[in-house]
């Protein structure tokens, strides 16, 4: 815009908000992972999400599995 000072100020104006890129200022939020493992947990120790995401690191897939027998209740799957 220096080289060209003469042309009228609306022009001028106008190049530089067109200029600029328009930016993405919001971002989406980020959700919490609910995978059965802890909802499980939550069901057969009665714990909150937070102890029950403690508790599934501590305990191993055979131990997960056997909880998941005892918590079933029958009837149908869901399906996605």
């Amino acid at each position: 815009m220096n080289r060209l000072h003469h042309i009228s100020a609306r022009l001028q104006n106008d190049f530089l908000i067109n200029i600029v890129r328009k930016r993405k200022r919001f971002s989406k939020w980020n959700k919490a992972s609910h995978t059965d493992a802890i909802q499980l947990i939550k069901e057969y120790y009665g714990y909150s999400n937070d102890k029950a995401r403690q508790a599934l690191s501590l305990l191993s897939d055979e131990q997960i599995s056997v909880i998941k027998n005892k918590v079933y209740k029958g009837g149908r799957e869901k399906s996605r």
